[in-house]
Formats: C-alpha cells, sequence, structure tokens
C-alpha cells in the first residue's frame, strides 16, 4: 500500500480538466500586488506525506493578462517545496493560478517578479527565458525604462553567481548593485509560460 496520495500533488502541479472544460479554461493570469502571504498546515488525510510547505496567499488583482475573474482581490493556496515562496518576496509579481472545484492554487513555482515601465506598462528584468531555458523560442528582451530605477543587492554574491543571475547585456553591475537595463512586458512573458511550462504541464496544447 502506497503512503502518497497523489491527489494533492496532482492539484499542485497542475490543475485537471472537467468535463466539458479545457485545462486552460480554469487558469488565470495577473499582475498581483501582495497583501499577504502567510503559511498555513493542511488537513491530510491518513497515510498522506507533506513535502512541500503550504501558504494562503492574497493578491490585488492590479492587471488581468489572460483569463476572467471579476473581483478586486483573489485568494488562493500555494506550495513550495523549497520553503517561503520566492514570488512572495516582491511587491508585485505576474502570477499563474488554476481554479479547481471553485478553489484557487497557484501553478507551482510560476511567477516573474514585475515593475512599472514609464510607459505605464508592466516588465519584468532579465532573460524572459531565465526560468524556461529547457522551452526557449524566439522571443527578445528589449531595452526597459521604468518609473523607478530597478536593482538589486548583489553583494554578497560571488562573480560565478552574479553572471548567472545579473548576467549582461540585461544588467549592469555597479556599487554592489545589479541594475536592470533590459527584460520583456507581462503578456510576452505569458507567451513564454504558455509555450512552455504550461504546455508541458497539459494546460495549453
Amino acid at each position: 500500500m502506497r503512503l502518497l496520495m497523489k491527489s494533492l500533488l496532482l492539484a499542485l502541479l497542475c490543475i485537471k480538466s472537467v468535463f466539458g472544460q479545457k485545462q486552460s479554461d480554469s487558469l488565470f493570469v495577473f499582475v498581483g500586488q501582495k497583501i499577504k502571504v502567510d503559511k498555513f498546515e493542511p488537513k491530510l488525510v491518513e497515510g498522506q506525506i507533506r513535502f512541500d510547505e503550504a501558504f494562503k496567499a492574497k493578491y490585488k488583482v492590479v492587471q488581468q493578462v489572460y483569463g476572467t475573474y471579476r473581483k478586486n482581490s483573489i485568494d488562493f493556496d500555494a506550495y513550495d517545496h523549497m520553503g517561503t515562496p520566492a514570488f512572495s518576496k516582491f511587491d508585485n509579481v505576474l502570477l499563474f493560478v488554476s481554479n479547481h472545484n471553485g478553489k484557487w492554487y497557484h501553478e507551482k513555482y510560476q511567477y516573474f517578479d514585475v515593475y512599472k515601465t514609464k510607459e505605464g506598462k508592466w516588465a519584468s528584468c532579465g532573460d524572459p527565458y531565465k526560468f524556461d531555458g529547457y522551452h526557449r523560442k524566439s522571443l527578445k528582451a528589449v531595452k526597459l525604462e521604468f518609473t523607478e530605477r530597478v536593482s538589486f543587492d548583489v553583494s554578497s554574491l560571488n562573480v560565478e553567481q552574479i553572471k548567472k543571475w545579473y548576467p549582461e547585456p540585461y544588467f549592469t553591475i555597479k556599487d554592489s548593485r545589479a541594475y536592470c537595463l533590459m527584460g520583456a512586458y507581462v503578456d510576452e512573458l505569458f507567451q513564454v509560460k504558455k509555450e512552455g511550462i504550461l504546455k508541458a504541464r497539459g494546460i495549453f496544447e
């Protein structure tokens, strides 16, 4: 008898389609502003082992990118094997959530931290395929100008780590900070995920 129950993992990795509905119909992609992200202990059935930390998140819906959602804020559950979800470290993020039986779940590990540009759009810094190198296609980063200069502290990183996470020509390094020069807009970032990991999970054909 197996100790693992696959139902929860399936809910975390990809949401199953229901009769007469495509999996993509259950997906909602949006720019969200963090309200709160709190850890909780999910109820486990007998024999079930939990490998991930569980979090309840609430975000303001700043911009809808894909799918339909009628409220100004959204609550969803997020599960992460590494602990606190990386997306929660940023104020504004492009998030991917799926609806399963009336409840929203974060598409595991899928996000981009985003920032407002001078032209009023949301964009993320760096290579648009930085999380999806295996699914790399033809999208190229463009030069970006943000309403506030976007930079990251690299004082605790060594030279190789800086080259890996903040490479040229996307960033320039000055005074122990990596300044963003290039990136991609949220519509393009969604396309990267749609053609990559979301397709691999069966959400898109």
